[in-house]
């Protein structure tokens, strides 16, 4: 958990880096099934004008497409305002998911953002990588 104001975001990134560990879950009304921390709230509460279209591809073409496991998801921001989604089980493995935005608002990182998905049947989590 962090202390930074949202409307004091300079950097999201570095904004990111001071969540560990949560305290708690939220979820969204259309996907009560995903839970997500609170850095992952902050991030779509705050990224650009807001990021629920992350949440939203999360729910709707990322967990489908995967069976129970413990994945890694990387969002990578260019200047140009592009970007990519990619998910893998680990950084040295296959790609099992990949999308290319062609525009985005959220603020441009020299590094992606990582987070977690852990899906099960019940309840699938999503977590910043610094939340894990």
């Amino acid at each position: 958990m962090t202390n930074q104001e949202p409307n004091n975001l300079n950097n999201c990134h570095s904004s990111l880096n001071e969540f560990v560990g949560t305290e708690q879950y939220y979820f969204s009304q259309p996907f009560k099934n995903v839970h997500y921390t609170e850095g992952v709230k902050y991030f779509t509460d705050n990224a650009g004008n807001g990021a629920n279209w992350f949440l939203i591809i999360v729910a709707t073409e990322i967990i489908p497409i995967l069976k129970d496991d413990f994945f890694f998801i990387e969002l990578t921001v260019n200047q140009d305002q592009t970007a990519k989604i990619i998910v893998q089980r680990d950084k040295d493995e296959p790609i099992l998911y990949e999308k290319k935005l062609d525009y985005t608002d959220c603020p441009y990182s020299e590094k992606p953002y990582k987070l977690c998905l852990d899906v099960n049947p019940e309840t699938t989590i999503l977590c910043l990588l610094s939340e894990y």
